[in-house]
């Protein structure tokens, strides 16, 4: 929000008013702009204090302008505020007054050799002769409390100290002492304190000017002051422990700006009410206003990035000590073109927990597939001409918690700057946050951009700090099938892999597949390397290892629920993508040298398919279940082995003796049509039971196959209610009906077949 200052008192009551009660559109007058204006500061209660031409008008909250008698100085008049309603005018030789609103003087000609007002404009303290008297308001009336106070006499170096400065620290008063070897140091004093002896920490490269500002947090009360260094940089002061008794504190300081930023000729610093501090400054021969929150920000802490609201003044106007700030935050600056009032609640910088203050927002959750990522800053910034500025994606196993590598990405190739110069784009690949309910980190390496308007380049932010959560999802598998893919070493692994010996290739792909399942991530047992062999490549004329890759569906207990489909797509992409980026996949040894460019191909070896079936059955423990009859696989198989040898004993009957093939035929045959009879009976049943209906809608075909194989021993329908492996194909549970007529069919079997058989055998 921006209004031009005009010399019309009407339009400053306007303006004002406008400023404190509403917010609104830039405002404009046509009046010629009020040039002579000055800004003395505002009151608790929100009235503003303006110096205009060698008079001083006040301008209430409710608009309502207030004119105070001019008065009369032999040289340049000075005004300070002090709450709640008077005016300390001082002059250059040391000489001052107190007035109130009305123009009454209050306080009458007093010298001093410093003054200082409080920080929170309800008091003041004037030293003559190193004696100290500090004046505040009581109901209505002036309270003064005068102390002398003098310096430790044990230290020589005491002697050559001259007081420079005296401020306010809500509670206390900071003083800066010049020696003559041209050091500064800093001494602080309560009012009640025990001692009236001074101590003194040595203020490294102290140049001004210094203001300072109490934090009282939690009843731990910390003073902080920052000041200009002779290399024109900030430095900021932390002092805390103040005792009472000696005047003893602690001391610590640190420089605001860690890059090559310098400010020039003219620097102004100003309090923000439970803020901190606002700067003026000039930087590459513009103004520049900073902000530093030391209320929430550690800005003594190394491991922050601290970033600072940074305004760039464009029209080049000169600066000068021409701003003030409301109890609301509000800032009203008068310049000398006239410029603008501007509400500072929504730009003071706040600690984030990316620990990362030039940051102003990014997303902490995200969907699955997400393609981009938008960061916004607390400035204008622009590209840099740094090209290995990564920016790092890890996610967090849920099992071992460890946190490993996604995809790396430099920030040249895939960041955008938005228009308006304030967010950045990282452009993704889709398969990177591919987990539901999972952890990311984002981890940004510094310098990949820089402020617009400045010198600094922009500090990144540092692993674990940036965390990133994906959305709970459920997976509805589209199979339970296994899938098996080819993947395949590129020249370099193969020619390192033929070195091996056997028992180091087994390792070998044993730890691709176990390193394979943590990148996609998915549980190791759902990954298996089946086989391993030479393929020749056409297009390179060598021949490559290829590995034969089975994905096997999940189960109940799998973190990653997607299907088979899905795994295979997955751990495609990820070594596709990773030939324009790096992935985890490029620092393991067992992995870095899988040939890219081929990926992952779907396996359509029918062989292979098979061979893969009869292995996954010989590993699935599923066939130890205890609960089922696993000798039943026994049982059918001598039931097929049995029907197989009646028919070859016929054939073999019809060359031997022809006398006897027909009664063999016959006792083979009439057994074989009545266990089919006997199945159908059974299975037309049980499809009418309510408890197996919906069992035998699916499991047809199997049902179909078993009804033929059942000619030849009924018993074989055993195999469904036999409970093998824990399959539900085998959980069926028969009616009494069906057991008796699957007794009784077996024992008609012996009767009807096998004792003709044996008899047609002995003859």
């Amino acid at each position: 929000m921006s209004v031009i200052f005009r010399n019309n008192t009407s339009s400053i009551i306007f303006i004002v008013l406008v400023i404190i009660l509403i917010s609104c559109p830039p405002i404009q007058t046509k009046d010629d702009p009020f040039r002579n204006a000055k800004a003395i500061g505002a009151y608790d209660d929100g009235t503003i204090l303006v110096e205009v031409k060698d008079s001083l008008r006040l301008i209430y909250p409710n608009g309502t302008p207030h004119s105070i008698p001019k008065i009369h100085c032999k040289k340049k008049c000075h005004y300070h505020l002090l709450n709640p309603n008077y005016v300390i005018i001082t002059y250059d030789n040391n000489v001052g007054m107190m007035i109130d609103w009305k123009g009454s003087k209050i306080l009458k000609r007093f010298k001093y050799d410093k003054l200082s007002i409080g920080e929170k404009n309800d008091k003041f303290l004037i030293m003559r002769h190193n004696e100290f008297t500090e004046y505040h308001i009581e109901h209505g009336k002036i309270v003064k409390i005068t102390n002398s106070l003098h310096f430790d006499k044990s230290h020589k170096e005491h002697k050559e100290h001259k007081i420079t400065e005296i401020f306010s620290l809500d509670d206390a008063w900071g003083i800066t002492i010049s020696s003559e070897k041209k050091k500064s140091f800093f001494s602080i004093i309560k009012t009640e304190s025990k001692s009236k002896t001074l101590t003194t920490e040595e203020l490294e490269d102290f140049a001004g000017p210094s203001k300072c500002i109490t934090k009282n947090k939690n009843n731990d009360i910390q003073y902080y002051c920052l000041y200009r260094t002779h290399t024109h940089r900030l430095k900021l002061v932390n002092i805390k422990n103040l005792s009472l008794n000696d005047n003893t504190f602690d001391l610590t300081s640190t420089d605001l700006f860690q890059s090559d930023i310098s400010f020039e000729t003219k620097t102004f610093i100003h309090i923000m009410p439970n803020v901190g501090f606002l700067v003026e400054a000039t930087a590459k021969l513009n103004p520049k206003y900073y902000i530093f929150n030391i209320f929430e920000i550690d800005y003594f802490d190394p491991n922050n990035a601290f970033g600072e609201w940074i305004i760039n003044n464009n029209d080049n106007d000169f600066i000068d000590d021409n701003i003030f700030i409301l109890p609301n935050n509000k800032a009203i600056q008068i310049r000398k073109n006239g410029k603008y009032v501007n509400d500072l609640s929504s730009k003071i910088p706040e600690n984030n927990q990316y620990k990362n203050t030039h940051i102003k927002s990014v997303p902490n959750n995200v969907d699955i597939g997400t393609t981009t990522l938008k960061i916004t800053f607390l400035n204008a910034i622009t590209s840099t001409t740094t090209t290995a500025a990564n920016i790092s994606i890890y996610y967090k196993n849920k099992n071992s918690n460890e946190i490993i590598l996604r995809q790396k990405l430099l920030c040249k190739k895939h960041c955008t700057i938005s228009d308006d110069d304030y967010s950045l784009t990282i452009d993704i690949p889709k398969i990177t946050f591919n987990m539901p309910n999972t952890t990311y980190y984002v981890e940004i390496d510094d310098d990949f951009v820089k402020y617009k308007y400045d010198l600094i380049t922009i500090p990144g932010i540092k692993k674990e700090n940036w965390i990133i959560n994906t959305p709970d999802y459920k997976y509805s598998n589209e199979d339970d099938k296994f899938k098996l893919g080819n993947l395949r070493l590129n020249s370099i692994g193969t020619e390192e892999f033929d070195k091996l010996s056997d028992a180091d290739k087994d390792y070998f792909s044993d730890q691709m597949r176990i390193e394979l399942s943590k990148n996609i991530p998915v549980d190791y047992s759902r990954i298996k390397i089946n086989d391993k062999k030479y393929e020749f490549d056409m297009t390179l004329g060598v021949n490559l290892y290829k590995f034969l890759i089975q994905i096997d569906p999940p189960n109940e207990y799998s973190d990653n629920k997607k299907s088979t489909k899905q795994v295979f797509e997955d751990l495609n992409s990820l070594i596709i993508t990773s030939q324009n980026l790096t992935t985890n996949l490029d620092y393991n040894n067992y992995t870095k040298n899988i040939d890219k460019d081929y990926g992952l191909k779907e396996a359509s070896d029918t062989l292979a398919e098979l061979k893969a079936s009869l292995n996954n059955f010989i590993a699935d423990r599923r066939y130890k279940n205890k609960k089922g009859t696993n000798i039943i696989v026994f049982k059918v198989a001598l039931i097929i082995i049995d029907l197989i040898n009646d028919i070859r004993f016929i054939i073999k009957l019809k060359t031997i003796s022809s006398g006897l093939f027909i009664p063999s035929v016959l006792f083979l045959l009439f057994p074989f049509i009545l266990n089919v009879f006997f199945a159908i009976a059974i299975f037309k049943f049980e499809i009418q039971s309510s408890i197996n209906s919906e069992w035998f809608k699916n499991h047809i075909k199997p049902v179909a196959i078993a009804t033929i194989l059942s000619s030849g021993d009924i018993e074989l329908l055993h195999i469904f209610d036999s409970n093998f492996g824990g399959f539900k194909i085998f959980s069926v549970k028969f009616s009494p009906k069906t057991l008796n007529l699957i007794f009784w069919g077996g024992f008609l079997n012996i009767i009807l077949e096998n004792l003709p058989q044996l008899v047609i055998q002995v003859q």
